[in-house]
């Protein structure tokens, strides 16, 4: 009888709303909190708000933040680490440069900083106690930190994770299909001629795969400029670039950059610029070329595999009412 009711509650689709919900919550705040462990720092993913460090960081980019004690911190003026500090100025403040030169005054270390976007040496940032260190930055994803900058304009971030949960949900609840959705689709397909109309299913997939394509082919060749109400110190046009044509730019930057060359890994790519003579190592940077590319792969083998599953159920189907008339 208890478990007859449980198996009741189970189906309600006012229940399975109500987990999906909790889910996500708790996957959104265990994978932040897991991160700043891992991480070892509070600010484990911050998005880029200047063009401090243009062309190397773009306005938007998501950059992740490894927190480290200030004497694993390389400091050169082309080959620096990149790193993420408190302003001392103002502490609501979180600084992206690239370490320059680090002294040990006898009261504690002290850093050097300068934006690869400002040049000559007479631009850096004044030194700064190490203890407004908060990690060197790792890793960078373009696009992603553009959605959060523009929700945190507007005078609410959480806004941004409320959107993200309900967009999860939904595509969640478009992947997975009740039973009762799969009962009444064989119901339809049954009836449905040979050569009748695509059901919504196939619209829905053509339609994602024409997407992705775009996304793939924009993530290589594209380019794209729009107002960014996030940018600081003032709003201002930002452009996103696909991998080629962040490398086309970056090679013919005019402050100082001679060449760009880009390297490949998995899921990832580096351009790194020849800069007076050396090598400038930007950081390992998200391909959502190689994403998009695999989702397309998932996608595809996912939808042949349901297709599969649905004509053997069909044929199974067929055969039962063939025998029963």
């Amino acid at each position: 009888m208890a478990a007859a009711t449980f198996k009741r509650i189970w189906r309600n689709e006012y229940f399975q709303t109500i987990i999906m919900i909790v889910a996500m919550l708790v996957i959104v705040f265990g994978f932040w909190y897991g991160t700043q462990l891992v991480l070892n720092t509070q600010y484990p993913a911050l998005a880029v708000v200047s063009d401090s460090m243009f062309p190397t960081l773009n306005v938007g980019d998501v950059v992740i933040v490894q927190g480290v004690p200030v004497t694993q911190i390389k400091a050169n003026y082309t080959t620096g680490d990149i790193v993420v500090f408190i302003n001392p100025f103002d502490s609501n403040e979180r600084i992206v440069h690239r370490a320059v030169k680090i002294e040990n005054t006898g009261n504690g270390y002290r850093i050097t900083t300068v934006g690869d976007n400002v040049g000559g040496l007479g631009d850096q940032f004044s030194p700064w106690n190490a203890s407004l260190l908060i990690g060197k930055v790792i890793a960078r994803i373009p696009y992603l930190g553009n959605f959060p900058l523009f929700i945190n304009a507007l005078g609410n971030f959480y806004y941004f994770i409320i959107v993200m949960i309900i967009v999860i949900n939904i595509l969640v609840s478009l992947v997975f299909d009740t039973d009762e959705e799969k009962k009444s689709e064989e119901e339809a397909h049954k009836k449905r001629k040979l050569f009748g109309k695509l059901d919504i299913s196939t619209v829905f997939f053509l339609i994602l795969n024409v997407l992705l394509v775009g996304f793939l082919i924009f993530n290589i060749f594209g380019s794209f400029t729009f107002w960014q109400i996030g940018k600081e110190p003032a709003p201002g046009y930002v452009t996103i670039r696909g991998m080629y044509s962040d490398l086309q730019y970056q090679a013919h930057y005019p402050k100082f950059v001679t060449n760009a060359f880009l390297s490949q890994g998995f899921l990832t790519y580096q351009i790194d610029c020849s800069v007076n003579g050396a090598i400038r190592p930007g950081p390992p940077t998200f391909s959502w070329m190689q994403a998009s590319i695999l989702l397309l792969i998932i996608l595809n083998l996912w939808m042949a595999n349901k297709y599969l599953q649905f004509a053997k159920r069909l044929k199974q189907t067929l055969k039962l009412d063939s025998i029963y008339k």
